[in-house]
């Protein structure tokens, strides 16, 4: 065998040794949920009655342990202080 096809021949069983060392599994995918809807959301929003210098931390936060006990999540407070707060529709 001449040198040239010897070489070729080794190259291609390096490769292909190669390829198959490298062969990556086929991973199924994750399980879809089983509940495909899309979830449903009662939203809230509230600004506190405030006094001048504002409503003190003590009653914001009990304010938000009263909604939260009934399933209310705060979602975010602007800069005017209004509250807003979601739960799952029930």
């Amino acid at each position: 065998m001449k040198t040239e096809t010897r070489r070729n021949l080794l190259l291609a069983l390096v490769f292909l040794a190669g390829c198959a060392a490298s062969r990556v599994q086929w991973v199924p995918p994750a399980l879809a949920q089983t509940d495909t809807s899309t979830p449903r959301w009662d939203y809230f929003c509230v600004k506190p009655e405030v006094g001048v210098l504002g409503l003190p931390a003590e009653d914001v936060t009990a304010l938000l342990k009263t909604v939260g006990q009934q399933g209310w999540e705060l979602v975010t407070v602007d800069a005017a202080a209004n509250y807003c707060l979601k739960r799952p529709l029930r």
